[in-house]
């Protein structure tokens, strides 16, 4: 069953920083998230992804999250998650107190909280599907580090079923 979520959205430099990513992986003929080309796609930060999110945690994520935003955060490495076929993302460092924050909301998802080897790891993916051997090809295209400094300036969720985003918070 695909993925409820709840997403943080990024300022538009920080955006537009993902997309030159996006476009760089695809120039390279590479797998890359921009690929996708639905108006619903854009770079963000999964909070929570759960077979379902009920009205209850949606209000409460909301009421625990809006009033951090917009939220300064830094830029990290990049990262592979995965074994055959990779999913390659940017890490988004951020503070203590929003890790507990997300933790704390984790545990009212009942399949997340169920997991207990799950851990939030805050990123923005940037392809998925990496050949293991595309992985150099991959990392000689993007910068280390984008110049413009993040921020997460909204919330979202997102329904696979109705195929939908509905904005809880900020732009």
């Amino acid at each position: 069953m695909p993925a409820h979520s709840i997403e943080f959205t990024l300022d538009p430099d920080a955006d537009d920083a993902v997309r030159s990513d996006w476009d760089a992986l695809l120039g390279a003929d590479l797998p890359s998230a921009g690929a996708h080309r639905s108006a619903s796609n854009r770079p963000h930060v999964t909070v929570i992804a759960a077979t379902s999110v009920p009205a209850r945690l949606q209000d409460e994520a909301v009421r625990r999250l809006a009033p951090l935003l917009p939220l300064p955060v830094r830029w990290g490495g990049l990262v592979l998650f995965g074994a055959r076929r990779l999913v390659l993302a940017r890490l988004i460092e951020v503070d203590r107190a929003l890790t507990d924050v997300v933790h704390g909301l984790q545990e009212e998802a009942v399949d997340v909280a169920a997991d207990p080897h799950r851990a939030w790891v805050p990123h923005v993916t940037l392809c998925r599907r990496l050949d293991p051997v595309r992985v150099g090809d991959a990392l000689g295209v993007l910068p280390l580090v984008p110049e413009a400094a993040p921020s997460l300036l909204g919330l979202r969720r997102w329904d696979p079923e109705e195929r939908t985003v509905t904005p809880l918070a900020g732009a």
